[in-house]
């Protein structure tokens, strides 16, 4: 029996969980006719999940999972999610810092170049802020670290790889990511991984720095 995912394509989050799955073996069906705003708002979604948002899992005993890192914690195993008490609680605090340090401003940076959201500069230059403070302190970690954790790929790299997808794939150009060259190195190594790929399919990083247009909005 395999547990199913309820979500849309290219989500990030359910992308977190979605590669967890390959390195752990366990199956994961993601239904091909859920549609945004009818599927997760039908009685029947709503009554398995009342908040109505996704992703959101049903494990193959009919149980029912929300909320992504909940979900990837789920169908990883004790390689991904720590097999100390230690080892667990870090990669516990670098998921939350992912959530609170880069999810934030990587959305008030890049939405307004996806057209998804109005454009404020004064927003988006906080954000190129927020995100350079980030990348600095990942950077120093890993100067002296290949993976977050330990000597091998956690939940922790999965996480924060996909938090920082959109970043590198639309506005962190060459002249922009140079001085983080370690948190690149960390970041190239995990996306050509091939439980990465499996998910991912093959990653660009950006050429140039994608910028608001009114005209997209």
């Amino acid at each position: 029996m395999a547990c199913t995912l309820y979500t849309y394509p290219n989500s990030f989050r359910s992308q977190k969980a979605l590669i967890a799955a390959q390195y752990s073996g366990t199956k994961v069906n993601v239904p091909e006719d859920f549609v945004l705003g009818e599927t997760n708002k039908s009685e029947e979604f709503l009554k398995k999940f009342p908040n109505g948002k996704v992703p959101a899992l049903v494990t193959a005993d009919n149980k029912y999972l929300f909320e992504s890192n909940a979900i990837a914690f789920y169908v990883g195993n004790d390689e991904l999610n720590g097999k100390t008490q230690l080892e667990k609680a870090q990669i516990l605090m670098w998921i939350n810092f992912g959530e609170n340090e880069i999810i934030p401003p990587s959305c008030a940076w890049v939405f307004p170049c996806l057209g998804l959201i109005q454009f404020n500069k004064q927003n988006t230059e906080k954000a190129k802020e927020d995100i350079t403070r980030v990348l600095k302190l990942l950077n120093d970690h890993l100067m002296h670290s290949t993976y977050l954790v330990g000597e091998r790929i956690t939940q922790a790299d999965i996480s924060l790889c996909c938090n920082l997808l959109s970043l590198y794939q639309i506005v962190l150009e060459p002249s922009f990511r140079q001085p983080y060259r370690a948190v690149t190195r960390w970041f190239v190594t995990c996306v050509n991984q091939p439980q990465f790929k499996a998910v991912l399919g093959e990653i660009q990083l950006c050429n140039k720095m994608a910028q608001f247009d009114a005209k997209n909005f």
